[in-house]
């Protein structure tokens, strides 16, 4: 697969891949889990922003 990255995070797709890529962007649907997931996500962050409270991540590797 064609995509460089560097220490900075800057990713660069090249050709065939910018292509496939640019063409999932614009034509591709999201599934049904992304959709729910994001819906959760916008819930929480206005429930968090209008009390006013913080938030606290833990993350865990996955298996």
């Amino acid at each position: 697969m064609a995509i460089k990255s560097s220490a900075f995070g800057r990713v660069t797709l090249t050709e065939q891949d910018a292509k496939k890529f640019q063409a999932q962007a614009t034509y591709g649907k999201p599934k049904a889990a992304a959709k729910e997931a994001a819906k959760r996500g916008i819930e929480l962050s206005r429930a968090l922003t209008s009390s006013g409270g913080r938030l606290r991540l833990t993350l865990e590797p996955a298996e």
